[in-house]
């Protein structure tokens, strides 16, 4: 049989047709992450099946790790490489000198309104340069909120909650977890998942709990005034954890940041080892004080009120110098700091520096200690450099972490809003904690 040339033409043409109806169509735009982004390892987005040398935008959004009904959210403009590839890893966004993976992270926004994307979920949505959506995906970030257990320490300590992980199969070492001046218990949960997941019990224990700008208090039954605290209460609580089931009583360890870090300090300076609540096994503090300061809020006298008390009576006190001007600062064209009124307070009040200075020598344990001199809070650098100095003439084992150009965020987890210099002392620091807790966590003569 022949064929005609109008029948072989025919027949090529439906081959064709067949072949590319058999071929599959070039894959659409895919974002490709960990299932999970953890503190351990850098948080990359790769996304691939762009159109090459084309502008999109990245926009990221989480439940607010420190307010859960508040939300962080970023959004940041990449251009796809000639593969049509976008990877944050290398990567510029648009106007950075660098690639920097953390920086969709970093660069977010807190708003005061509830998220629709759960805690403990990170929402990725890739949108053309005129915002038209392409593709989205939604991964874990964090600690996994369901590996973990909670249930209140007890009646006596208002808002202080356990944390333990699910699967414990072992008796845990307990860390302690305060937060700083913004009170309530929302810096020891911001703190707290990381070390949860490391096999710590953690405790952590608001110890007051203001009613700012109007608000009411978070936890009614703390103080709502940061005067007169008593230390008192840390040991108490130390005594009711040990108590816990499923906890290795001789095994405690004290994590503070801010005000929670002068907290710990005079807490392990001052508590016995042979307490019921003392013989810590080390002491973390985060942008510490090495004195005590004045207290403040409602009922506290202006320079004549401590921030801390021990056995009922309250602890001498470096006062603050015109912090009602720094506090209104942050919202009008003047420069002085909070961290000018702590200092300016130690250099307007010489002789009560030293009556007020917290006795870290007096600490047996090993402690850490991390600080920014680029705090505008408070001189943490230059107030953990007198930590380490005055540790290291008695021969105590201190780790310092001090850095030029971080500031008050410069110890923490580093999947956080912030700057590139706070980003870079958190990736030293953080994985130093844990090592450092670590090793001590085993000690077996913390309570001697």
């Amino acid at each position: 049989m022949t064929t005609s040339p109008m029948m072989t033409q025919a027949l090529s043409l439906s081959t064709l047709m067949l072949l590319v109806a058999c071929v599959a169509p070039p894959p659409g735009p895919e974002i490709k992450t960990a299932e999970r982004f953890t503190w351990r390892d850098a948080p990359v987005i790769d996304v691939l099946g762009l159109e090459p040398e084309t502008d999109y935008w990245l926009n990221l959004e989480r439940a607010s790790a420190y307010t859960p009904t508040a939300t962080e959210r970023s959004s940041t403009l990449y251009r796809s490489d000639a593969n049509g590839r976008i990877d944050t890893s290398v990567t510029l966004a648009k106007d950075e000198p660098t690639a920097d993976p953390y920086f969709p992270i970093r660069s977010m926004s807190y708003a005061d309104e509830p998220s629709q994307v759960q805690p403990g979920r990170l929402k990725i949505d890739l949108l053309t340069s005129t915002r038209e959506p392409v593709t989205s995906r939604t991964i874990g970030i964090g600690t996994d909120p369901a590996s973990y257990t909670e249930f209140a320490l007890g009646a006596e300590f208002p808002g202080a909650f356990v944390w333990r992980r699910v699967e414990a199969d072992a008796a845990e070492p307990i860390l302690f977890v305060l937060g700083g001046s913004e009170g309530g218990d929302g810096g020891a949960r911001y703190g707290s998942p990381a070390f949860v997941e490391a096999g710590y019990t953690v405790v952590g224990l608001p110890y007051y709990s203001p009613a700012w700008f109007g608000n009411s208090a978070a936890i009614p039954d703390l103080p709502r005034a940061f005067a007169d605290l008593p230390i008192d209460y840390l040991e108490r609580a130390v005594m009711a954890a040990r108590q816990l089931d499923g906890v290795n009583p001789d095994s405690v360890q004290l994590m503070g940041t801010s005000k929670g870090a002068e907290y710990v300090l005079l807490a392990s300076s001052l508590i016995s080892d042979d307490s019921a609540g003392g013989g810590f096994c080390s002491v973390v503090a985060n942008v510490p004080s090495d004195v005590v300061w004045e207290g403040w809020g409602a009922g506290a006298n202006a320079g004549e009120t401590s921030g801390f008390s021990w056995r009922g009576e309250p602890l001498d006190f470096v006062p603050y110098t015109d912090i009602g001007r720094a506090l209104a600062a942050r919202g009008r064209d003047d420069d002085y700091t909070m961290s000018d009124a702590h200092a300016l307070g130690r250099k307007d009040n010489p002789d009560r520096v030293e009556p007020a200075r917290i006795f870290v020598e007096r600490i047996d344990e090993p402690v850490l200690v991390v600080g920014g001199d680029m705090d505008t809070v408070w001189p943490s650098g230059e107030m953990s450099r007198a930590i380490k100095t005055t540790r290291d003439v008695h021969g105590l084992e201190t780790e310092a972490y001090i850095y030029p150009k971080a500031g008050h965020g410069s110890g923490g987890n580093p999947l956080r809003r912030g700057g590139q210099d706070n980003l870079a002392a958190q990736l030293e620091n953080y994985p130093a904690t844990f090592d450092f807790l670590a090793r001590h966590a085993r000690r077996d003569d913390c309570r001697d």
